[in-house]
């Protein structure tokens, strides 16, 4: 990528399609997008790839698409996934600092520590988000200690992990595309950070992505990430509902689900039939649109009661003052708000465009802009948008200085750990 513009790419793997985005990162509010591909795919599954070849030929085409719209070459990306494999912990570091000086040293090996208690050997990190930190006796925390005065600082992360192996698979992809990751997101918290603002991650909401796979979920409380989770559920059970209940394909009934489905039964007349064309088929099917709609409700129902059910098994369903915002292709199902609201009884709403990111217009021609610009709107593309907005974000900053990478221009010294008991931090902060 050119070294004259501040340029990132950021590919996202979902089980409908690959999404590659090129943007030129001026600020964390101006975001200006340069180039966006995106080829169907349903090669990666449930955070598995099904298919290694294909969905590498589905990756590259996505790629050549954002470098020909952006005029530029992409050597490495962010890479934003979901996985159920997923496992995730709140955990923390604690280092006795000789010196009596904070250093990037003691931040690093703070995270070296917390992974070393949590972290299974079959296990790699994934992503860490770092919480705060405690120095000495202090009861309140800090984001950035490096500099300050303390004999030991204990550093707060919430750590998501997954199998070695699936890590390795995802890493064999795509140097197979010749590009590196520079970095791996849990996808929960890339579209969180499109779509939350900071009054409801202090207050605390839960962001509930549904996607056709999986459905992941994270929460913020008092600012800090302090939950996540993926479950090996979302849209394409709707559909597999839909066609087993109504004898129809799987296209047929995903094209019905879309076209004329909703999940609030309540607005859906009882007597109402329609017809429905099938595919290669003389006659069409007359489908209840009720007994359509009580087929969706039911499986958002099942959706919603393993969500809140392993919500509520981590005493977690009191700090969610702002309720739940919702995002992903599963969530935009008519009527989801409304049937949402009532059946959790608390605020729902549906993210919103981000003032962030806008088309760059780079062109030479207008209607090559109109399209860039038109396809910037998608919603599809709001987890890839989240990735550029988390690389600009205070959290992403404080979390590096705990990466190994922070030590390439701090030589480190030797210093010693202890062990500090903190199991009552997290209920402090929930």
């Amino acid at each position: 990528m050119s070294k004259s513009e501040n340029l990132l790419a950021v590919i996202h793997l979902s089980a409908s399609a690959v999404y590659v985005v090129v943007a030129n990162v001026v600020s964390a509010t101006d975001i200006r997008i340069k180039g966006v591909g995106e080829v169907p795919t349903e090669d990666f599954q449930q955070g598995q790839i099904r298919h290694f070849d294909r969905l590498k030929s589905s990756i590259r085409q996505a790629i050549i698409q954002a470098e020909e719209m952006a005029n530029c070459r992409i050597h490495s990306v962010w890479l934003t996934l979901s996985t159920p494999e997923l496992l995730s912990h709140n955990g923390f570091g604690a280092v006795d600092i000789e010196s009596g000086v904070v250093e990037t040293q003691h931040i690093v090996k703070a995270l070296s520590l917390a992974k070393a208690s949590v972290l299974p050997n079959t296990h790699y990190l994934m992503h860490h988000c770092q919480q705060g930190i405690f120095l000495d006796n202090q009861e309140q925390m800090v984001d950035d200690a490096i500099g300050m005065y303390a004999n030991k600082v204990t550093v707060m992360y919430h750590l998501m992990m997954m199998p070695v192996s699936s890590r390795q698979n995802i890493q064999k992809l795509i140097q197979a595309c010749d590009i590196s990751i520079d970095h791996m997101l849990f996808d929960a918290v890339s579209s969180a950070e499109y779509s939350l603002m900071s009054e409801e991650r202090e207050q605390g909401v839960c962001l509930i992505d549904i996607g056709a796979s999986t459905t992941s979920i994270c929460i913020y409380r008092e600012n800090k990430l302090i939950f996540t989770h993926c479950i090996a559920d979302g849209g394409n059970k709707v559909t597999m509902d839909i066609s087993a209940e109504l004898g129809l394909t799987m296209m047929e009934a995903e094209k019905l689900k879309i076209q004329r489905g909703t999940v609030d039964t309540r607005d859906v007349d009882p007597t109402r039939f329609e017809t429905f064309p099938r595919v290669g088929m003389a006659d069409e099917a007359t489908i209840s649109m009720l007994q359509l709609a009580q087929i969706i409700e039911a499986r958002y129902i099942e959706l919603y009661r393993v969500i809140f059910q392993k919500l509520s098994d981590e005493g977690l369903m009191d700090y969610l003052q702002r309720g739940v915002i919702l995002t992903g292709g599963g969530s935009q199902i008519r009527g989801m708000v409304r049937f949402s609201k009532r059946l959790l009884e608390m605020p729902v709403v549906m993210t919103n465009a981000h003032i962030a990111i806008s088309a760059y217009n780079h062109f030479d021609s207008d209607d090559k802009f109109k399209e860039l610009n038109l396809r910037v709107g998608q919603r599809t593309l709001q987890t890839a948008y989240g990735a550029l907005l988390y690389s600009q974000s205070e959290q992403f900053k404080h979390s590096e200085k705990s990466s190994p990478e922070a030590l390439e221009v701090n030589k480190p010294t030797k210093f010693s750990t202890f062990k500090h008991n903190l199991s009552n931090f997290f209920k402090s902060i929930i």
